[in-house]
């Protein structure tokens, strides 16, 4: 359909060009033509034929631009595409005004080749501007409008700081379990400059970690935007938690007070630390696995290793067996506070 379409853009054209140029050529050249042949409709046919025999290999290339261009413009939203055509816009309206200045002086080249470049100029730098810079041109506008354009979709999610630095959202998302927008307050790109930008080394590290972690989520693919938050709310876990109360979206976080503070304001809240515990695997009374015995216990003759998730195993009667891979199965699974303990004895390989 769109080669189709294609296709009788360029017919258009050639017809165009043809009543338009034939007559000129005969006349310019003083060739004598056939009274019938003296007409619209046949310099029209003419501009067809020509036109399609010179040009007739950039169809398929047009097509594959304009389907490029088509799948670009898909992946914005609404919003953005119209911040960037009232940009484009914008550029259009210079130039016009600048090109009526420059018809005003005379000069032929500045009369028609000049405002042509500044319309496809000035256009494209509208729609870049509008794209690129819609933040901050809703940042400038009344804090009353800036609430009723900044609301996200339900399947978006805010970003806390301590998710970012946490590190592990970048794995999920990789793994393609978070749906919808990831929304990085202002707020907390400033706390993350503030941490990064601590003299305390450990903070420091951590700040440049988050930093780190927030760059190589606007590199994997996944939609991440950062919107300036609201200028009269200068704490992180307020402006969330308002944020996420205005938009009905979601808080991503490993801080365990806001996460409560969200589940007190029936705000959805999804912790890291959560679904880390979730997806711990599950062990049984019976089950058998192979352990490597890192250390001794603290009871006499106790071995101790560790599962990938960090789980403690205890293994009696493995002292002996430090440093060693061993047959295992489940006695006992208790759980604390702090985490789970399995318990375990040595068996014979199978």
């Amino acid at each position: 359909m769109l080669k189709r379409l294609v296709t009788l853009v360029f017919i258009i054209i050639g017809a165009s060009l043809g009543i338009f140029l034939v007559p000129e050529i005969i006349r310019l050249f003083n060739v004598k033509v056939p009274s019938l042949l003296m007409n619209t409709y046949v310099d029209g046919i003419i501009g067809i034929i020509v036109f399609i025999l010179l040009f007739y290999w950039l169809i398929d290339k047009v097509v594959a631009m304009i389907e490029k261009s088509e799948g670009l413009i898909l992946k914005r939203n609404f919003m953005e595409i119209s911040f960037a055509t009232l940009g484009m816009m914008v550029g259009l309206a210079i130039a016009s005004m600048i090109s009526l200045i420059l018809v005003s002086i005379g000069f032929s080249l500045l009369r028609n080749i000049i405002p042509v470049a500044l319309a496809v100029i000035l256009g494209y730098l509208g729609f870049q501007v509008g794209l690129k810079k819609r933040e901050e041109i809703l940042n400038l506008l009344p804090e009353r409008f800036q609430g009723k354009t900044r609301k996200v979709n339900d399947a978006a999610k805010l970003l806390d700081t301590s998710a970012i630095i946490d590190g592990r959202i970048l794995e999920i998302v990789k793994c393609g379990f978070i749906d919808g927008t990831l929304i990085v307050p202002q707020g907390v790109l400033d706390e993350l400059q503030l941490i990064a930008d601590s003299t305390d080394g450990l903070k420091r590290d951590k700040g440049q970690r988050g930093l780190d972690i927030l760059e190589q989520l606007r590199q994997s693919g996944h939609p991440v935007k950062i919107v300036p938050g609201h200028k009269e709310v200068r704490e992180v876990d307020q402006l969330l938690v308002k944020m996420a109360g205005e938009s009905n979206a979601s808080v991503i976080t490993t801080d365990y007070n806001l996460n409560k503070v969200c589940r007190v304001q029936g705000i959805k809240v999804l912790n890291v630390n959560d679904l880390s515990e979730a997806i711990k695997p599950v062990v049984q009374q019976g089950d058998r696995f192979k352990l490597l015995i890192t250390k001794t216990g603290k009871e006499e003759n106790q071995g101790v290793g560790y599962l990938e998730d960090g789980t403690m195993v205890v293994v009696d009667n493995a002292k002996q067996n430090v440093g060693e891979e061993r047959q295992v199965e489940v006695q006992s699974v208790l759980q604390t506070a702090s985490g789970r303990i399995i318990f375990t004895k040595k068996v014979a390989d199978k």
